[in-house]
């Protein structure tokens, strides 16, 4: 018997047992090679049908008399064969709507025949006229600071918005990114003076 651990075959048996059911030997071990313990079933294909048959078979009723094994068998072959049958007809609808499905083939169109293709022109080089470019605006920062310029004593928030005519929230991150810059410098609160 191969130990399930290490793939050893030298292996011993600690205990043999029958089991409940009296269907099979229940037989412990222990491999040789890595000390591994493990359980192991040893039953007969008989065993196996006596065991089916205990599951399916109304109780009281005699395993050994052959009617009752010929119809269990009977009865399990019959509910095969439906299995078989409904698994058929699966395949059938699958076919017949993969069949469905399918596109039909175009018929092939008719050949054309040839053109002649008219003579292919050489191109002429035609110098490209240039751009003209627009003047660029100023930076924006450019316009506030030289409104803050023009005020040596500091500009307040409200005079910067009524010169610019800029939104609140623009102008402040204006002012907050030249101060960052080091461009400008707060005075006191509110008021700036370029630095």
């Amino acid at each position: 018997m191969e130990c399930p651990f290490c793939r050893k075959i030298e292996t011993g048996v600690i205990d043999s047992r029958l089991t409940k059911e009296r269907t099979a030997i229940r037989r412990r071990r222990l491999c040789l090679a890595c000390a591994g313990r493990f359980t192991t079933y040893e039953s007969t294909p008989e065993h196996f049908l006596f065991l089916l048959m205990k599951q399916h078979v109304a109780k009281g009723a005699s395993m050994k008399r052959p009617e009752t094994v010929l119809a269990f068998m009977s009865s399990v072959f019959k509910g095969l064969s439906e299995r078989v049958e409904r698994l058929v007809e699966k395949v059938d609808e699958i076919e017949k709507a993969k069949a469905v499905s399918k596109p039909k083939k175009k018929p092939a169109a008719k050949a054309r025949p040839k053109k002649k293709r008219a003579p292919v022109r050489k191109k002429v080089a035609v110098p490209k006229a240039k751009k003209v470019r627009k003047p660029r605006k100023a930076p924006v920062t450019d316009e506030v600071l030289k409104i803050i310029k023009k005020h040596k004593k500091g500009v307040d928030i409200s005079q910067l918005k009524a010169n610019t005519g800029f939104g609140d929230s623009r102008l402040r991150m204006i002012v907050s990114k030249a101060h960052k810059q080091g461009k400008i410098k707060r005075i006191a609160r509110g008021i700036y003076v370029v630095a």
